[in-house]
């Protein structure tokens, strides 16, 4: 008798063939008739993130909590918004939702484990807000107080100066101002989550901006429903395991990291990556280490 487990499994076998390989569900009505169970699964967590969000205590001079919490709401729409799109089989706008995802779940990772940039995060907010008030200013003339508006401008600039970041060594362009002068891709890499960063940034990039490789993606293909899930599953935990991280440090692996990774293995079989050292039990495949589960 084969379960879901098997039929989903693709690990290769001795010689290298891939057993039981089964075909990826492309619709939202292949993927339930292959997983009846998935809506509940990540409905479930979502109720978790929600408790938490609601029943977490967050110091006032812990600035990483609030951050943390913040983004984990900001995340429970993201996926919430994410979900109902592939309900309906838009898996291209889901894509959009998955790369506000992925950005975000990138940096608070990133900024849990280097706290002491956390300041250089929360400092750019005055670009933001330059930026902003511009545009307010451009198209209904309103301003702030011409001091303190001034006082903006030049924090502004100053970030702007301290963060300019070097050309791209691939395309040679002059990368965005941002935060921080590691690029996406590298703070993806620092954290173990550059496994994601195809499917979870450059393909959503490519069909956000209009570039003639996403128009016609748009016009001739639709993006892997599976893939799609796949990585929003995986970021659901990591935020999930940034907050017990945070809150709940003196314990590595508490229940709710736990049981959020083996609901993950119980629909996608495998992993590309051990949660943090959270699994152990795994396999070289193609130069990769690929996990199973505990």
């Amino acid at each position: 008798m084969q379960t879901n487990a098997d039929r989903n499994d693709s690990r290769g076998n001795e010689n290298g063939t891939i057993q039981d390989a089964a075909s990826t569900p492309q619709t939202w009505a292949e993927l339930i008739e292959r997983r009846s169970d998935y809506p509940e699964i990540i409905h479930k967590w979502l109720q978790v993130m929600g408790r938490l969000i609601v029943r977490t205590k967050v110091r006032e001079d812990d600035e990483l909590g609030d951050l943390i919490v913040g983004c984990m709401f900001a995340s429970h729409r993201d996926i919430n918004d994410l979900m109902t799109l592939s309900h309906t089989d838009s898996h291209h706008g889901a894509q959009y939702c998955l790369r506000a995802l992925f950005e975000r779940i990138v940096t608070l990772k990133y900024l849990f484990q280097k706290p002491e940039h956390l300041q250089d995060f929360k400092a750019y907010d005055a670009v933001d807000w330059d930026q902003i008030m511009s545009g307010i200013y451009e198209n209904v003339g309103i301003s702030m107080e011409p001091e303190a508006r001034a006082n903006l401008s030049k924090r502004a600039a100053e970030l702007r100066k301290k963060n300019k970041q070097e050309k791209c060594q691939v395309c040679k362009n002059q990368r965005p101002v941002s935060w921080t002068r590691v690029d996406t891709r590298q703070m993806a890499k620092q954290v173990g989550l550059d496994h994601l960063y195809l499917m979870g940034f450059t393909i959503p990039s490519k069909l956000m901006h209009p570039t003639l490789w996403g128009t016609r993606d748009r016009l001739t293909h639709n993006t892997p429903l599976y893939n799609t899930l796949h990585c929003m599953h995986h970021l659901l935990i990591e935020i999930l395991m940034i907050h017990r991280g945070h809150f709940v440090g003196k314990q590595y692996v508490t229940p709710i990291m736990g049981n959020a990774i083996l609901d993950f293995l119980g629909v996608y079989v495998y992993s590309q990556t051990s949660f943090d050292g959270v699994l152990r039990r795994g396999q070289e495949r193609n130069g990769q280490h690929i996990y199973y589960g505990f």
